[in-house]
C-alpha cells in the first residue's frame, strides 16, 4: 500500500479522536520543553505569523496559538475536527495552498517520519517561510524510540530521523540550523499522568545526545 494512502487510513480512523487533548497534563509536559527552546532562541509576538504543519489535534497549535498568530494545516479531517485551534486548514504538507513567504515561521512536529519523502515537504515549509522553519522529531538514538521504530509500522521511518539525518537534508535546500535540542523522556499518548512519574521525568528533560526527541531551529537563507 502507497505510505500516503496507509497513513491518511491510520490518521482518519475514529478511533484517533481518542488521543489526549491539548491541555492534558502530559502533553503540557510533552510540548513545554520544546517551545521554551523555541522561546529562548527566537522572539514570538501576537504579530509573528507561525504555521502548525501537520498540526494533527493541535498539541503545539493550542499552546503557540497562546503565543503568536497560528494556522495549523493537516490532511486528516479526524484530527482537525478535535483540533480547538480556530484556524485551521485541511491541506497537504507536499503541496502547502500559500504564497511564498507567508509565515514568519513554519513548524512540524512528528510529521515528517510519516512521509515517503520529506525533503519535499521541507522545501514546501522553506518556500512558504520569511525567516525561520523549525522540525521536531524522533530521535533514533533513543533506545525506546529506535525500538518504537521496529516495532509499529505506522513509525518505521522514525529509524532514519537523527539530528544529522535533519542537518544532512536542510543543508541541501539552503537551511541553516541556528539551534538544535535533544531532548525529552515524555511521549505525549503513551506516558501516565501518574503525579510524581511525571515530575521525575520532567527533571530529565534537559538537552541529552539520548533524547527521544530533537527539535532544530533553522533560519531560511
Amino acid at each position: 500500500m502507497n505510505l500516503h494512502i496507509q497513513q491518511k487510513k491510520f490518521w482518519e480512523d475514529k478511533r484517533r479522536s481518542k488521543r489526549r487533548l491539548p491541555n492534558h497534563p502530559v502533553v503540557r509536559a510533552f510540548v513545554s520543553p520544546k517551545i521554551n527552546f523555541i522561546l529562548e532562541n527566537l522572539k514570538l509576538s501576537k504579530k509573528t505569523t507561525l504555521l502548525d504543519v501537520g498540526c494533527g489535534n493541535g498539541f503545539f497549535t493550542y499552546h503557540l496559538g497562546k503565543l503568536c498568530n497560528v494556522t495549523g494545516l493537516d490532511f486528516s479531517e479526524q484530527m482537525l475536527k478535535i483540533n480547538p485551534h480556530p484556524r485551521l486548514v485541511n491541506g497537504d504538507a507536499k503541496n502547502l495552498p500559500f504564497n511564498n513567504n507567508s509565515f514568519d515561521i513554519v513548524f512540524c512536529s512528528n510529521l515528517l517520519h510519516h512521509l515517503e519523502n520529506p525533503e519535499i515537504t521541507i522545501r514546501e515549509m522553506k518556500r512558504v517561510a520569511k525567516n525561520y522553519v523549525i522540525l521536531s522529531e524522533p530521535n533514533r538514538n533513543n533506545p525506546l524510540m529506535f525500538l518504537f521504530g521496529l516495532i509499529k509500522k505506522e513509525e518505521r521511518k522514525s529509524l532514519n530521523f537523527t539530528k544529522r539525518y535533519l542537518n544532512k537534508i536542510c543543508k541541501n535546500i539552503n537551511l541553516q540550523p541556528i539551534k538544535a535540542l535533544l531532548s525529552g523522556f515524555i511521549y505525549p499518548n503513551k506516558t501516565s499522568d501518574n503525579k510524581i512519574l511525571l515530575s521525575f521525568l520532567k527533571k530529565l528533560d534537559f538537552n541529552n545526545p539520548l533524547g527521544s526527541y530533537v527539535t532544530i531551529i533553522y533560519k531560511k537563507q
